[in-house]
């Protein structure tokens, strides 16, 4: 047992209990919502019962050895079947999927009955908070009580990697596609606690002992269950936190291009849409990111396009020269040329000298970009070769 990785699992299935009741509450009638909601309780609840200085309240207000144990196991049960009725809820028509989950329920009351009976033949006497199974483990009657345990979790964690993989793949919106993928590896990756489980059962028959694999069991089984409830929920928050990530990369873009984009504006003011901001307005500036990062990119294009009459062609190519002998290439290269290329414009046009249209500077050294993203990030490379 790690008791630091189930303090871990518990926080963080209370806290995806928390997100979900928000949804319950708009939605109350959603029954596989109500499920999820429960898995998440129940989650938490078997993580917060197995911390070993719980585990030992629990014994000693139950006044029963190792009472903790049954009870986190059969909250383990519970939230097996529980994922079960999600996805009866997500696959089936109402009324089926009704008929199917009262079955289920039913079928998780008689199993956890059953380990209730088995725990009190076993009647364990000396508490085990960390190492409860691999103690009790010679006991016939644990042997059977395990066995009862291990079955359903192996069963259920199995058909969660089936259903959701196979969800996946017909998923139409990205988000949900990669919640399930990530529930489907946590249930996966929980797998490797049952094997061991199962092997320490396996063991006392074929005389082999699993002992040294018993911190894999638990990171597997730990890791395995918060990387399920992550992909439970991954389809609610993802979205934001991809649109909150974009906002950042936008306001470092927007604000990496305003050098550039500035002195352009000082030379063609026409370039701009709506009036200039200062540098501290400009920075504050925090609504419609995406929208001003296009309206920049535009206007530097505008602008290079506008000092292109104020372009020697010279002048790039001393700048190619001297950029390669200083051993840049690709687009650092193209970027600084471009940036000497657009200084050199400026200060043309500050004299007011101009080229013949023959031998005005071109942009055919500039590389071609596929879409705007690369094209955002290839200025603000010219950008910072020009600041």
């Amino acid at each position: 047992m790690i008791p630091a990785f189930h303090l871990l699992g518990a926080v963080a299935a209370w806290a995806g209990l928390f997100y979900k009741c928000r949804a319950l509450r708009r939605n109350p009638g959603d029954r596989a919502l109500l499920a999820l909601c429960a898995v998440f309780a129940l989650s938490g609840l078997s993580f917060f019962v197995s911390l070993p200085y719980v585990w030992v309240l629990v014994d000693r207000l139950a006044g029963v050895p190792n009472i903790a144990a049954l009870l986190a196991q059969s909250c383990v049960v519970a939230l097996i079947v529980g994922q079960q009725t999600v996805l009866t809820h997500w696959a089936r028509p109402p009324e089926t999927a009704r008929r199917l989950v009262r079955w289920q329920l039913a079928f998780c009351a008689t199993a956890i009955a059953a380990l209730v009976v088995l725990f009190c033949l076993l009647t364990p006497a000396r508490q085990r908070p960390k190492d409860f199974t691999l103690y009790y483990v010679h006991d016939p009657y644990y042997i059977a009580y395990l066995s009862v345990y291990i079955g359903i979790y192996l069963a259920g964690e199995i058909n969660v990697v089936r259903a959701c993989s196979g969800y996946a793949r017909v998923a139409g919106r990205t988000w949900l596609r990669r919640g399930l993928l990530v529930t489907a590896a946590g249930a996966f990756l929980t797998l490797g606690y049952g094997a061991v489980r199962a092997g320490n059962i396996l063991g006392i028959a074929f005389g082999f002992d699993l002992r040294a694999w018993e911190t894999t069991a638990w990171v597997c089984g730990d890791v395995g269950s918060a990387l399920t409830l992550v992909g439970w929920t991954l389809p609610g928050w993802g979205p934001r936190v991809a649109a909150a990530g974009r906002w950042v990369t936008a306001y470092r873009r927007h604000r990496r291009l305003y050098p550039l984009w500035s002195a352009l504006h000082r030379a063609v003011p026409s370039i701009a849409l709506a009036p200039a901001r200062s540098a501290l307005a400009d920075r504050l500036a925090v609504r419609q990111l995406e929208f001003r990062l296009y309206r920049r990119v535009i206007e530097i294009r505008d602008g290079q396009l506008a000092l292109r009459a104020h372009a020697a062609p010279e002048t790039v190519a001393e700048a190619l020269r001297e950029g390669s002998r200083a051993g840049l290439s690709g687009d650092a290269l193209s970027a600084h040329a471009e940036a000497v290329r657009i200084r050199a414009a400026l200060t043309a046009r500050a004299q007011g000298r101009t080229v013949p249209a023959e031998e005005s500077g071109a942009l055919d050294h500039c590389p071609a970009h596929p879409d705007l993203a690369a094209e955002t990030a290839w200025l603000v490379r010219v950008a910072e070769a020009f600041r």
